[in-house]
């Protein structure tokens, strides 16, 4: 009798099971489905990691709360000191970094000066004059 390879390797359930799903599905299905697998996957770190920053943007606007009401109650310095602290604990994280940096450079602003004000957007009619011309 021959020796082939069918009767010198042990073939297991497992082995079988293999070679058939390599027949069912082939190499480029499995390596789309596992990068499909990581795509989700990080898409789900992102979500969760959205939603830790987002839980600590609001923890951060309940304590620029405290400087506001210090604001109206007319506790400028106090108000300007807290806010100054928000600063460096929030320092890492940009929107509240850019509402407090707002915030202290408005009460920074001495008394008799404005804000600096934005220009004035060209009218409509000035616009068409010159498209015309």
């Amino acid at each position: 009798m021959k020796k082939t390879m069918l009767k010198n390797v042990d073939w297991g359930g497992l082995t079988i099971v293999n070679l058939l799903g390599v027949l069912a599905f082939p190499p480029y299905f499995i390596y789309l489905m596992s990068l499909a697998a990581l795509t989700a996957s990080g898409f789900l770190w992102t979500t969760h990691l959205s939603e830790a920053d987002q839980g600590r943007f609001i923890d951060f606007e309940k304590e620029f709360r405290k400087g506001y009401k210090l604001e109206k109650a007319g506790q400028l310095k106090e108000a300007r000191a807290f806010y100054e602290k928000l600063k460096r604990q929030y320092a890492n994280h940009p929107q509240a970094n850019h509402l407090v940096s707002l915030q202290i450079e408005r009460l920074t602003v001495k008394p008799g000066k404005s804000f600096k004000k934005l220009p004035a957007k060209k009218s409509s009619s000035a616009l068409t004059k010159r498209h015309r011309s």
